[in-house]
């Protein structure tokens, strides 16, 4: 009788009721942990966080009806994939894991499956919804679901869960295999299957609640979502993940965590391994400790002995043992494992005559052999499982010692195919041949378990003294006169032919000519220029070896580009897609050697561009770019870029521009995580994991680097140019492209017949009016709102204080620039604000970029307003964290933005400003201050255009909401705008102020505050508080302005009731053209044209003072409506 999963694991008849029991009895405890970076910024979830994220996904899918139907998935590897497929299970979903689209990928793939299991809602995260929106797809097997976010679901729906009608039977998930030909078909796996197959593995693998384990495989495959994630959800052991991506451009990351972690199982693929010996160096592995391995699972491909050897010889200083290697033998049709080794104990390998297992009948021989064939045994069947090996012609069981089809049965055996019952009948429902009655007894009879229904593997195998040893594929088999060939033997023939050719890239396969089959190898040939000779020597090798060792007289040699014979998204060589290319004529040749050609060897072959691309549909660089083709980029960052792509690419880098795309050079995923890792080490920072398949050209690479790495780290450049390959946009300033873009500037508005509006001298003070060239204007281009500068009292207050203290502190303050008047500023600035302390710095801008800077770094994130001023953006760009934009005062968005990632870093500061510098308008304070602190993140509020400007006593932002001071983190302000002084400040708790000034780069190393501009600021502040009136009658002022503004039918935007009111004209050469036609009125107002704005946004910019007279403002709002009406007819039409 067949053990049943749900009377070992009695608790939990469901995946879901084994969640449950893990919340109720152990809900502190930590579930997983998810590496970030690949290193060290770690991601934690207990089981009642898990639990709790489960419920309340689920509760909205039960409220959807989504019971029974399929949900896709659509995630990274992380935490969010995890809840997300809990949350499907927890709401009687069948759970369908799919990977997320590259950027100008094709989306085929994920469409095929949605359109086969008629997929009702799309999970997944914001990025990946935006990166599907952008690729702009149609395919109706993704427009008639429901797309949800559900990390933007709201908390409380957890409340609302109850338990859906369920139980082993269930289906829990389809896993769509990556298929070599046609269309991806769904492995239907039940609870049931789930728990038993974790079971078996948790009782092979002897995993106790003490032991660990760290996973980097990924999440939507059958070894990452059960080995890493259920497996150890059944054991109630602890597990540490990573992504693919991080252990891809650095398999050393993966050890490193082994190491760090004291894990004492993992594992992966063959190549996991050879990537390790590969890419590491003896000081590195010296450096790690991996005692604590155990156990070291090998599966998902073959198993090679040499891989083996080469991995234990290469880690035994780090203390790894070879009884540590557990190879083992599973497919997705069987849940997971099938077979595994003995722990504790050595890996079994053999050596078999080569030809014996051609011909079905194994024979043991010396290692040393000739004609041999080293196999590693995949273990036992485990507990529960019947494996066999079957004649797959005659379905009759073979002994051991015999190849035959490998197939199984048991409970973790899948249900089949979904919907798709022909296929499922013809893999899952095979039947042993029934034995002949008149047929004298057979040993066999007294060995076969029952005659079915088995599963077909479709692999081939035999066993050796209880071990079981797969051969090879049956479909793949090669069979030339009677005799059976495997592929991989002669690929590995092939491979050590010849240094030509890439290693794992070639395929051996038959085709029928003239009625018989004949052999061909495809091969792609190793990176570099290979000559004619060269090719030709390669072939003659090939040839000779396999007929040497392999019996085999092949026909058909043809060498392909680097990187274009057709693999599965795991890697592994599509040998069916290859042959189908070969005889469609549509490989990349290079060279050829065909028996049956005219033409022995012909000209190389240039595909046409019309063929048929490999391995997609949808051409890539075609579908449209997320990138600003207008966008100026830095010449340093762009032949750095060069630089690196060079590197790996090599010659196939040929010539590259901005728009060349490094994955159309014939680079294969390892060589461009390579590019990646090279870049992020010459830049000293991470690029986020969602941004990664966003960048494909240079430019965008580019773009990421700008967006993405810290600023000061681009001095590294400086290192990494070689002085044959320095242009002279690199070392003369005339010719920086920046310069350039700035003189045609200059140029077009000569051509324009126009002025240069900018640095126009003035000649005396600047309140209301100003005096330019002898003339005096009224002046809308000074922030002095409350007319401060220039005010007797303010005036004498900076006089006094250069009589006490000089000029100058001429040092640092925490040196010995420290004066008395600093601290005076700083309660004062303190006691208008709110708050306990306050510190000031030198600008206002510096404030910014030093404390952002400060205060966040890599692992952070910056959530701030798109329209942020550029000190803001610097500040952030400059400390390394990632920036995030949401929607200009959109404080929803911004809140969804923070449900779907905060818990991906480490702090959050979230930026806006009190008053927006361009626009006018302001955000709702209270709202954002709600959002932060239910998100545990940091508040920041720029005060530069509300400080003095808003609240009934000008005390800012806070005081018009009402908001208590305590509630915001940090609070930025200048001293140059309402207090008619030069500085900046940050105001908060006594805590924040103390740090910083004992830390912040830019108050410790940079001098202080002059004591000039520490005395006008206080002496404004002083007079603040004795003359509010100011306040109010700013505040009239920038009514009365406004409300003739639109009264005039003057675009201004968002502006509202402050001191800043833009007129919006859309056009950049209008906007220089009415700004010179009121100067000649004398009305002084700047333009503010792209860059600083879109080029749709153009405007002129006004503000509003205190000192303004209604009569100022009624001839200057008159006076634009005249002078636009005859630049822009248009305008004039409008209000007619």
């Amino acid at each position: 009788m067949i053990p049943n999963p749900t009377t070992e694991a009695s608790f939990a008849p469901t995946i879901v009721d084994l969640l449950r029991q893990r919340a109720a009895y152990r809900p502190h405890d930590r579930a997983f942990t998810f590496l970030v970076d690949g290193e060290y910024e770690e991601l934690n979830i207990t089981y009642a966080e898990l639990d709790r994220r489960a419920r309340a996904l689920g509760a909205w899918l039960l409220d959807r009806g989504m019971t029974g139907k399929r949900a896709l998935l659509l995630y990274p590897s992380g935490l969010d994939f995890i809840a997300a497929f809990m949350g499907c299970l927890y709401g009687g979903a069948i759970a369908v894991p799919a990977y997320p689209p590259r950027k100008n990928r094709s989306v085929e793939r994920i469409e095929a499956i949605a359109a086969d299991a008629d997929a009702a809602v799309a999970l997944t995260t914001r990025d990946v919804v935006d990166r599907l929106e952008h690729l702009g797809t149609t395919a109706p097997s993704l427009e008639h679901i429901t797309w949800q976010v559900d990390a933007e679901l709201a908390p409380s729906w957890a409340d609302r869960w109850d338990r859906p009608d369920i139980d082993g039977d269930t289906l829990a998930f389809l896993q769509y295999t990556s298929g070599s030909t046609g269309t991806p078909k769904g492995v239907m796996l039940s609870h049931e299957n789930l728990l038993h197959n974790s079971l078996r593995i948790m009782q092979a693998f002897e995993i106790t609640r003490s032991q660990s384990a760290v996973f980097w495989l990924p999440s939507f495959h059958d070894m990452g979502l059960i080995g890493g994630i259920l497996v150890p959800l059944y054991g109630a052991k602890f597990n540490v993940l990573m992504s693919p991506v991080a252990f891809l451009q650095k398999p050393l990351r993966w050890l490193q965590a082994i190491s760090h972690y004291r894990a004492t199982i993992s594992g992966g693929p063959n190549f996991a391994y050879e990537l390790c010996v590969r890419k590491t160096t003896p000081e590195q592995r010296a450096s790690l400790d991996l005692s604590s391995w155990s156990l070291a699972f090998n599966g998902a491909e073959p198993v090679r002995a040499e891989t083996i050897d080469a991995f234990c010889e290469a880690f035994a200083v780090s203390g790894f043992r070879r009884e540590a290697f557990y190879p083992c033998y599973g497919l997705a049709e069987s849940t997971l494992m099938v077979t595994g080794g003995m722990k504790f104990e050595p890996p079994v390998i053999r050596s078999f005559d080569a030809v014996s297992i051609e011909t079905g009948t194994v024979a043991t021989v010396r290692d040393d052999a000739s004609g041999t064939r080293r196999l590693v045994g995949s273990g036992r069947e485990l507990d529960g499982q019947d494996v066999l090996i079957v004649d797959p012609h005659t379905h009759e069981p073979l002994p051991p010692g015999r190849v035959g089809e490998i197939w199984v049965s048991g409970p973790s055996v899948a249900q089949g195919y979904w919907n798709r019952p022909e296929e499922t009948q013809a893999t899952f429902g095979a039947m042993l041949a029934e034995p002949d009655p008149t047929a004298p007894a057979q040993v066999v009879a007294r060995w076969r378990p029952n005659p079915g229904p088995y599963m077909r593997t479709g692999d081939l195998g035999f066993f050796d003294n209880g071990e079981l040893y797969v051969t090879g594929r049956l479909k793949d088999l090669i069979i030339i006169r009677g005799r059976n060939h495997y592929p991989q033997d002669l690929e590995f023939s092939v491979e050590e032919a010849t240094p030509l050719v890439r290693a794992g890239s070639l395929a051996a396969f038959a085709v029928d000519h003239d009625g018989r089959e004949r052999v061909v190898i495809v091969a792609e040939l190793e990176r570099g220029r290979h000559d004619r000779a060269e090719i030709l020597a390669a072939t003659e090798a090939i040839r000779s070896r396999l007929a040497r060792e392999q019996e085999v007289a092949v026909e058909a040699i043809v060498f392909v580009r680097p990187n274009s014979i057709p693999k599965t998204s795991s890697g592994k060589i599509q040998r069916h897609a290859c042959r189908r290319q070969f005889l469609d004529g549509t490989l990349n040749v290079v060279e050829q050697h065909v028996a049956w050609l005219a033409s022995a060897l012909p000209e190389p072959v240039v595909p046409s561009p019309a063929l048929p691309r490999l391995a997609r549909q949808r051409p890539l660089g075609e579908a449209g770019h997320a990138h600003r083709p207008d966008r100026d980029l830095p010449k340093e960052i762009v032949q750095t870029v060069f630089e690196h792509v060079r590197r790996i690419a090599k010659e196939r880098a040929g010539n590259l521009t901005l728009d060349t795309n490094i994955v159309e050079l014939g680079l294969d995923s390892l060589e461009r995580m390579e590019i990646v890792a090279s870049l992020e080490e010459a830049f000293g920072a991470r690029f986020p994991e969602q941004v990664l398949p966003l960048i494909e050209t240079c430019r965008e690479v580019t773009e990421a680097i700008i967006d993405h790495m810290p600023a000061e780290n681009r001095e590294k450049l400086q290192g990494s140019r070689t002085s044959g390959e320095i242009p002279a946009d690199a070392w003369r300033i005339e010719e920086f492209s920046e310069v350039r873009a700035l003189e045609q500037n200059f140029v077009m508005v000569r051509n324009a017949g126009l002025e240069n509006p900018y640095f126009s001298v003035h000649e005396g003070l600047t309140n209301d009016r100003t005096m330019i060239g002898g003339r005096e204007l009224i002046s809308w281009a000074s922030s002095n709102y409350l007319g401060m500068s220039g005010d007797p009292a303010v005036t004498a207050a900076a006089k006094n204080a250069i009589d006490r203290f000089g000029t100058s502190v001429s040092a640092s303050r925490l040196v010995s620039g420290e004066k008395t008047i600093h601290g005076e500023l700083e309660r004062a600035i303190a006691d208008l604000v709110g708050a306990e302390d306050a510190i000031t710095f030198v600008g206002g801008h510096a404030t910014n970029e030093t404390v952002i800077g400060h205060v966040v770094g890599p692992g952070d994130l910056v959530l701030h307003d798109a329209l942020a001023h550029n000190s803001l953006l610097q500040g952030a760009i400059l400390s390394g964290a990632r920036r995030r934009p949401f929607p200009h005062n959109d404080g929803a968005a911004a809140e969804a933005i923070l449900a779907q990632v905060r818990t991906q870093y480490r702090r959050v500061l979230v930026v806006i400003e009190g008053i927006s510098s361009m626009d006018g308008d302001y955000a709702d304070l209270p709202q954002f201050v709600g959002l932060a602190k239910r998100n545990k993140a940091l508040l920041m509020v720029d005060e530069t255009h509300s400080i003095g400007v808003m609240g009934p006593q000008g005390r800012g932002i806070g005081e018009h909401f009402g908001v208590a001071a305590k509630d915001v983190d940090l609070w930025m302000g200048t001293l140059s705008e309402a207090f008619g002084s030069c500085g900046g400040y940050i105001a908060g708790s006594a805590t924040l102020v103390r740090w910083l000034k004992y830390t912040a780069p830019g108050f410790v190393h940079s001098v202080g505050l002059p004591p000039a501009a520490a005395g006008a600021a206080l002496g404004a502040i002083e007079l603040l508080r004795r003359e509010p009136e100011r306040v109010a009658k700013l505040r009239d002022n920038a009514r009365l302005f406004l409300q003739l503004a639109k009264e005039a039918g003057l675009d201004t935007g968002l502006s509202a009731d402050t001191a800043i009111v833009p007129v919006i004209l859309g056009n950049s050469t209008n906007a220089i053209r009415l700004s010179r036609a009121l100067f000649t009125r004398g009305i002084n107002v700047q333009p503010i044209l792209y860059p600083a704005v879109e080029e749709k946004a153009s405007r002129l910019r006004f503000f509003i003072t205190s000192r303004h007279s209604h009569d100022q403002i009624r001839r200057t709002i008159a006076a634009v409506q005249e002078e636009l009406a005859k630049i822009d007819p248009a305008y004039g039409r409008r209000t007619g």
